[in-house]
């Protein structure tokens, strides 16, 4: 149990957004002192008297964290440090890109680099067994395109298996919630001209096939490819954005 005597001095005046502060002291308090996950953290009530604040911003303030996976509350035991992850914030920057196209374009050009400067690892790392799960998905969405349909499961399943076997674990976590956050946006800003389902399907096929001849070069040709259809697609779900809110203002 942290010592009482580590929040003194700390007494907090500002009057607004003060369980933000107290979230800002929480977390310089676990810097400070060195707390790794799993280690304890004084009570609220402890650290409400500490702070010279009310319980209840402690309490906010330790939801905000919470939500942040910084610390957990266990019942019955008290305040925790929690394990390190990405998770929060990615689904946190999900929501946050679903209603602004701008920001969506700037994610896609930083997960383009992350993917075209990281498939020579995802080629490296590649197994029979990933191979197998491969033409699976696409033996998946050759069916699906028979019926005349999309295949957005199989396409998200896709890129999750992509990155499956690569070290870096945060790479597939944050390919996949732009995924989820492109999905949503075209379900809010459809086009009419969205590519052709087999064409698609080609240039799934063609990364699995340089995968297969673990060829770096034809790889990353591919991963352009795929992202040169993502990112004209964008465009068209801007522009009609654009047109859509000019209607609303005549």
């Amino acid at each position: 149990m942290a010592s009482k005597s580590n929040f003194q001095n700390r007494k907090l005046k500002r009057p607004q957004f003060l369980y933000q502060v107290v979230q800002d002291e929480v977390k310089s308090y676990i810097i400070e002192q060195g707390l790794m996950p799993g280690d304890a953290l004084p009570p609220e009530t402890e650290l409400a008297e500490q702070l010279g604040v009310s319980r209840n911003s402690v309490r906010e303030a330790i939801k905000s964290l919470e939500s942040l996976g910084i610390v957990e509350a266990r019942t019955g035991a008290g305040l925790f440090v929690r394990n390190f992850s990405f998770d929060p914030l990615l689904e946190n920057l999900a929501y946050g890109m679903m209603f602004d196209l701008k920001d969506l374009a700037d994610i896609l050009e930083v997960r383009f680099h992350i993917e075209h400067s990281m498939i020579d690892q995802a080629v490296a790392a590649v197994t029979e067994e990933q191979l197998e799960e491969f033409d699976a998905i696409l033996e998946r969405m050759r069916a699906i395109l028979a019926q005349g349909k999309e295949y957005p499961e199989e396409d998200r399943l896709f890129h999750r298996t992509l990155w499956a076997n690569v070290k870096n674990r945060s790479v597939g976590k944050i390919v996949d919630v732009f995924w989820m956050v492109f999905s949503q946006a075209r379900q809010q800003s459809p086009i009419p001209s969205n590519p052709d389902p087999t064409e698609i399907y080609e240039w799934h096929a063609s990364i699995v096939a340089s995968l297969r001849a673990r060829d770096n070069e034809a790889a990353r040709v591919a991963i352009v490819r795929h992202y040169g259809n993502i990112q004209g697609v964008l465009e068209e779900m801007r522009v009609r954005r654009i047109n859509q809110n000019a209607e609303v203002v005549k």
